[in-house]
């Protein structure tokens, strides 16, 4: 399939979310007898590495293992209905993580909100999947002097992004047993180089303390299919990155311009295929190419588009398989991956962000802002 991202781990990624999502917007039979918790949950997870050491850190004899607390909330009213077409949780979490290589690798520390819509829910138990964001501090960054051997984190501060399938189960009045697969990445997004990140796919286990209040669930009607087939989006990008310091100059900030246009089909009010084309002026480049060859060649980028797109309510989740067709003579590699998450207001005023991807390296995170018809 010519949207799915180039690597493995990202195409197993994108495959889950795109069938959770999918899980997601099919009716949700709830009956009359059927309740829904309006609770509050507190939780600590278990979590441990799936992948071999050599394919997530190279540099360490074992996968890495973290531990999670989570607060959250459910949202059943008719307005927070209408902002995804879903029941939804939403709250807060802090984790830590060993990298299980003190040396070179060393610990994180990480807080964040995550976003969680219900696929399934019954009177004791729910399956649901979880879209996370926030930042992290590592131990141990890269240093050229020090720690040559990190090539994962460039930076001590680092974002950190996430995705999770999640199963509940209560075993008690106020207790349910958490477990499912998450999976995290953590970069900088090349605000300053090496930044390899680090993929954290994981098995989780937990336990959750909830308030168990209850009332009957809302009776809210699933979308149908829209009759506006068609679509057009145009975003204005902004980004910056860090290029290192040298014998000769200094370290530095450039900043990263572009114009995002797409066109879409729905094939319903959920699921649309759309393409497109993309302008950069990158000027973080511009300066690279300089460093490189010892003067200026053409730098601004066209890339072609094609993807997938998942909207539910207010919010778009993006994929996109790009081309670069117009770029400078001989940069390789030619092809990347982009995803974002948008929010479109009444009135077509949409904002979001995105993170561009060569393979499992992600290169920068951008501001979106413009207008959707």
């Amino acid at each position: 399939m010519p949207f799915l991202p180039g690597t493995y781990t990202h195409r197993l990624t994108f495959i889950g979310v795109t069938i959770a999502l999918w899980a997601l917007y099919r009716p949700m039979a709830f009956g009359q007898a059927n309740e829904v918790a309006d609770e509050r949950e507190v939780g600590i997870n278990y979590l441990m590495g799936l992948y071999a050491s050599t394919r997530i850190v190279p540099s360490s004899t074992q996968a890495p293992v973290g531990v999670e607390v989570r607060y959250s909330r459910m949202h059943t009213s008719q307005q927070s209905w209408e902002q995804c077409h879903c029941l939804y949780r939403s709250g807060v979490f802090l984790n830590a993580y060993s990298f299980r290589n003190p040396v070179a690798l060393g610990q994180s520390i990480g807080a964040g909100l995550f976003f969680e819509p219900l696929l399934i829910h019954r009177a004791r138990w729910d399956i649901a999947f979880r879209a996370l964001a926030g930042i992290t501090y590592v131990s141990r960054s890269h240093d050229a002097v020090t720690n040559p051997g990190n090539r994962a984190f460039g930076t001590p501060i680092n974002g950190l992004i996430g995705t999770g399938l999640y199963g509940r189960y209560a075993i008690g009045p106020h207790w349910k047993i958490v477990a499912g697969f998450d999976y995290k990445h953590i970069s900088n997004a090349g605000v300053r180089l090496p930044n390899e990140g680090l993929n954290i796919p994981s098995a989780t286990v937990g336990l959750t303390y909830y308030t168990g209040k209850t009332i009957p669930i809302p009776h809210y009607t699933p979308a149908s299919k829209t009759s506006k087939r068609w679509m057009f989006r145009g975003l204005a990008l902004a980004s910056v990155k860090v290029l290192e310091a040298t014998d000769q100059e200094p370290e530095r900030g450039f900043p990263i311009w572009g114009l995002n246009l797409i066109g879409g089909y729905h094939l319903t009010q959920a699921h649309v295929l759309s393409g497109g084309v993309e302008l950069l002026d990158d000027q973080y480049f511009k300066e690279q190419i300089l460093r490189w060859t010892g003067h200026y060649q053409p730098y601004r980028q066209l890339t072609l588009l094609a993807g997938y797109e998942f909207w539910q309510g207010h919010f778009a989740f993006t994929a996109h398989m790009g081309w670069n067709v117009v770029r400078p003579y001989g940069y390789k590699p030619a092809t990347y991956q982009k995803y974002g998450l948008l929010y479109r207001f009444t009135n077509g005023f949409t904002t979001g962000v995105a993170v561009k991807a060569y393979g499992e390296n992600t290169k920068n995170f951008q501001a979106l802002l413009g207008m959707t018809l």
